[in-house]
C-alpha cells in the first residue's frame, strides 16, 4: 500500500474519463526466459524494461510496449498480476487485479491530475493507477493490494539483478510500434508540450521544485522523500541516506541511466567506472548487489517510484525533498 500517501476528494469536473480504452491493455498469457529472448534476438542487451516481483518471482515488460498498451495483466501461478504505466508522468505500479476474489480487467480509460486513470469492465468505476484506490464509480473507496515496485531497467542489467527473470512480451502491429516510439519519445523529453484539457486536469501543484522534473521518489510508513536527477548528478550520481533510521543507497546506474534505492549496511560509497565500492566490502554492479568472493546477496528496497515531481507530490503532498 501507499502507507504515506493521501487521496484527495475526487474532482470529477477535472476528469477526462470514458467508457472504452483509449489503448489496448495486453493480456500476458505466456511469459519466455530473457535469457533466452537474447539468445534469440527477440530483444537486444540495451532493451529498456520495466521488472516486478510477483510471489518472488521476477518478471520484465518491454518499456515501450507497455508505453503502447498503459495496461498489463496476466497470471503467475495463482496469483493474478496488474501493471499500469503512465507515459505522462512516467510512473507505474503493480497490483492485484482481485476484488471480492475476482480479478478484474482494467484498461486506460481517463485522465486525472495530469495521468492515466483505471478503468474496470466488471463494475465500470475508475481507479488511481498509482495508489490502486478507485476514486469514482461503483467501487469507489475500495482498494487494490500492491503486490510490487515496478523498477526501470534494461535486459543485460535485469539479467544479473534478477536471476532467472522471465519476460512477457507483446506483439505490437508495424504502426502500434510506430505509435509507441513516438509516445516512448516524447515521454522521455525534458520538457514534453502539454495540451492546454491534459493541464486542466491538474489541480493542487507543488511548486517547490519544476512540474516536469525527473526524480525518484521513496516512501516507508510516513516519510516520503523525492530525489530529483539534478540533486544526484549534484552529488555525482550516489549518496548514502538515512530512511527511518536505515541507511539508504541512492543512486543513478550508470548503464541504464536510470536512478534505483535500496537499503545498505554501508556509511560511504564511491563510483569505480561501472561497479559502486561499499565500505562494508561489497560490490554493486548491474542493481545488484555481491559479496567480494562474488556471492549474489539478496537486495531489500523500500517503495520507491521513478517519476516527473507533480506526480509524486500530488500523492504524497508533504514529502520531503533531498537536497545535497
Amino acid at each position: 500500500m501507499f502507507h504515506a500517501a493521501e487521496q484527495r476528494p475526487f474532482d470529477v469536473s477535472r476528469a477526462v474519463l470514458q467508457e472504452m480504452a483509449f489503448y489496448p491493455p495486453a493480456h500476458m498469457t505466456t511469459l519466455s526466459s530473457l535469457e533466452q529472448c537474447l539468445e534469440k534476438g527477440l530483444l537486444k542487451p540495451e532493451e529498456s524494461l520495466l521488472v516486478l516481483e510477483v510471489n518472488d518471482m521476477p518478471l520484465a515488460l518491454v518499456t515501450v510496449q507497455l508505453v503502447y498498451h498503459h495496461v498489463a495483466q496476466g497470471m503467475i501461478g495463482e496469483q493474478p498480476w496488474l501493471v499500469s504505466f503512465c507515459s505522462i508522468c512516467n510512473g507505474g505500479a503493480v497490483f492485484s487485479p482481485r476484488l471480492n476474489d475476482i480479478a478484474l480487467n482494467f484498461s486506460a480509460r481517463g485522465v486525472y491530475d495530469a495521468m492515466i486513470l483505471l478503468g474496470d469492465d466488471e463494475t465500470n468505476s475508475y481507479w488511481d493507477h498509482l495508489t490502486g484506490v478507485c476514486v469514482h464509480g461503483p467501487s469507489s473507496g475500495r482498494q487494490l493490494k500492491r503486490l510490487s515496485n515496478l523498477l526501470h531497467s534494461t535486459a543485460q542489467r535485469a539479467l544479473v539483478s534478477h536471476p532467472g527473470i522471465q519476460v512477457a512480451l507483446s506483439v505490437l502491429s508495424a504502426e502500434q510500434q510506430t505509435e509507441a516510439l513516438e509516445d516512448d519519445a516524447w515521454r522521455q523529453e525534458a520538457q514534453p508540450e502539454w495540451s492546454a484539457r491534459l493541464q486542466s486536469t491538474l489541480a493542487h501543484e507543488d511548486k517547490r521544485l519544476p512540474r516536469l522534473d525527473m526524480g525518484l521518489g521513496v516512501w516507508a510508513g510516513k516519510t516520503s522523500r523525492y530525489y530529483s536527477i539534478t540533486h544526484l548528478h549534484g552529488a555525482n550520481n550516489l549518496i548514502i541516506d538515512t530512511l527511518n533510521d536505515r541507511n539508504l543507497l541512492v543512486y543513478i546506474d550508470p548503464v541504464s541511466g536510470t536512478p534505483d534505492a535500496f537499503y545498505t549496511e554501508a556509511t560511504e560509497a564511491e563510483f569505480r567506472r561501472t561497479l559502486i565500492m561499499l565500505d562494508s566490502g561489497d560490490i554493486v554492479r548491474d542493481g545488484a548487489v555481491f559479496t567480494q568472493d562474488g556471492v549474489q546477496k539478496p537486495v531489500e528496497r523500500p517503495l520507491q517510484l521513478f517519476s516527473r515531481w507533480y506526480a509524486f507530490a500530488v500523492r504524497f503532498p508533504r514529502c520531503e525533498i533531498y537536497t545535497p
